[in-house]
């Protein structure tokens, strides 16, 4: 991230350079050692996050977490740097989401990875917009709340997230919420998504007939997801995503349309 990138040189040099000699002055004097320097580096690098240095401290969660640049893993300690660089940086905040979320370095907790998600997103961080929205739909915590993956997928559009406009596509076009489903404004978005460039995929198209499918206008939709499966073929996409837009297709040609809001 941005604000790795922006740490102090010369003093992260310092502590890499430190780390990568421990072998070489494995004779050195206590006093001259590698690790005595790279622990006096520590000691201002941790007196710098403590008076306030965010890139301090996010290099501080960092290598703690990680174990990196000479230090031990210390997951505690690289949350306590970590949450103080989050104070004021929503970036920070969504990669302590996205920590939870994966579940390597610090144990898997989705309500706390929605803590923080909301919390970045809250402060204007558009990839926790898209998380928010993805964690509604997909139904993880046992239920799909359209509502929920609505509002912050809509935030997310507005932020420039071309995907997150494709995912309201789906929802507003097979939301079983009736309340939220709203099939012109898919019809809308979707081919707001085909006249961008670098789209147009079987996914656009499978979008595409789904929300004709919501206004009623079936023999559109037939069209549309024949064109989706066609591009699937071409793009030799997996058996299951076939069947799946083979399906879609019946119920189109039933004069029926999709109830499932899962992503």
């Amino acid at each position: 991230m941005s604000a790795v990138t922006n740490l102090k040189k010369v003093v992260i040099t310092a502590m890499l350079g430190l780390a990568a000699m421990g072998a070489t002055f494995a004779n050195a004097s206590v006093t001259t050692s590698p690790e005595h320097h790279l622990l006096a580096t520590l000691d201002y690098v941790e007196l710098e996050a403590e008076q306030g240095d965010k890139n301090m401290q996010l290099f501080l969660g960092r290598a703690y977490l990680e174990g990196t640049n000479g230090l031990q893993a210390d997951p505690l300690k690289g949350m306590y740097w970590l949450e103080k660089a989050a104070v004021d940086m929503p970036e920070v905040k969504t990669m302590i989401g996205d920590l939870f979320k994966a579940g390597q370095l610090v144990p898997r907790d989705n309500h706390q990875a929605v803590y923080w998600y909301t919390a970045a997103a809250k402060a204007g961080d558009v990839p926790a917009m898209v998380e928010l929205g993805i964690y509604y739909a997909s139904g993880v915590n046992g239920s799909v709340e359209c509502g929920e993956a609505i509002k912050w997928f809509n935030e997310a559009a507005n932020g420039g997230s071309l995907e997150s406009k494709r995912n309201l596509v789906w929802l507003y076009a097979t939301c079983d919420d009736e309340r939220m489903r709203d099939g012109q404004r898919a019809l809308k978005l979707a081919k707001q998504v085909l006249n961008r460039a670098d789209t147009g995929d079987a996914a656009d198209y499978d979008n595409l007939a789904a929300a004709y499918a919501a206004c009623g206008e079936f023999q559109r939709a037939i069209e549309a997801q024949k064109m989706a499966l066609g591009k699937l073929e071409d793009d030799e996409q997996d058996e299951k995503r076939y069947a799946n837009f083979q399906q879609r297709l019946k119920l189109y040609e039933n004069n029926q349309t999709i109830y499932s809001t899962a992503l």
